[in-house]
């Protein structure tokens, strides 16, 4: 009885299970692997192309590597753009304005006026 339960278990749960599918993967760009050798000397050559103000960019770099470091740069301008005004956002909610407490005298003056209103409008609707 217990073997027949256990059993029945084993399968329902194996009926959940998603069965492998079989792709074949074609070798495309995009799958190929560079190997540490062929990625060295583009990891240096972006490197230094990194560190280049964008004067010196402009005169020493042409093509597809003054294209790279515009495009760099510029998702990097937006990026910080984007922080600062996140972070601004965030600030108002961490720190909200402050209101001034009333003083003492501002709070008999304002509890006064209020009765002073009330007065008024009893002697108005009679």
């Amino acid at each position: 009885m217990r073997t027949f339960i256990v059993a029945a278990l084993i399968a329902g749960a194996s009926a959940f299970g998603v069965p492998p599918m079989a792709t074949s993967r074609r070798s495309t760009a995009l799958n190929e692997f560079l190997s540490p050798e062929e990625r060295a000397d583009k990891i240096t050559r972006w490197g230094e192309i990194r560190s280049m103000t964008a004067d010196e960019a402009a005169a020493n770099l042409a093509g597809e590597e003054l294209e790279a470091y515009n495009r760099y740069y510029e998702e990097v301008r937006e990026g910080v753009l984007k922080m600062q005004e996140l972070a601004g956002l965030m600030m108002k909610d961490v720190e909200p304005p402050r209101i001034q407490p009333k003083s003492k005298n501002q709070r008999k003056r304002d509890k006064w006026a209020l009765v002073q209103r009330r007065e008024a409008a009893k002697a108005a609707a009679k």
